[in-house]
């Protein structure tokens, strides 16, 4: 099942935030360990003509907010929106780029140099809506 986002033309907010999910092989205490070491970036392309829109921009890392009953720190990675990206309304397809470095370790665990597209398990689709409602 896809994932979809939507926000409208000209709109700056809601962020597009995606969680990593825990795939067995890291916590998320070590995934959150090993984007500090990482560069995460966002791109974003037009579905209907295949123009790149928003090429390898940078994103942040941020700890999550909720209710959250466990005592490990969840974190999300989170891309800002500039205006010029939502200028155009559109259907689009949006992946986030984490590229480690190799060079950290924790313990046994050495974090593999080389590079991770999210989201693994599902498409993520961002619908540019025209939106309703006017400025006058």
């Amino acid at each position: 099942m896809a994932q979809i986002f939507n926000i409208n033309k000209g709109s700056q907010l809601p962020y597009l935030e995606l969680e990593p999910i825990e795939n067995g092989r890291y916590t998320f205490e070590k995934l959150f360990e090993a984007i500090q070491n990482a560069d995460v970036t966002f791109t974003m392309t037009n579905l209907d003509n295949g123009v790149v829109k928003i090429a390898n921009a940078p994103c942040e890392v941020v700890p999550m907010n909720g209710n959250d009953l466990s005592c490990t720190e969840r974190y999300k990675i989170q891309y800002k929106w500039k205006l010029r990206d939502t200028k155009e309304s559109g259907r689009f397809i949006g992946k986030f780029n984490i590229k480690f470095y190799g060079d950290l370790t924790d313990g046994d665990l050495v974090f593999p140099d080389g590079e991770m597209i999210v989201p693994i398990a599902d498409e993520l689709y961002i619908n540019v809506l025209d939106g309703s409602i006017k400025k006058l």
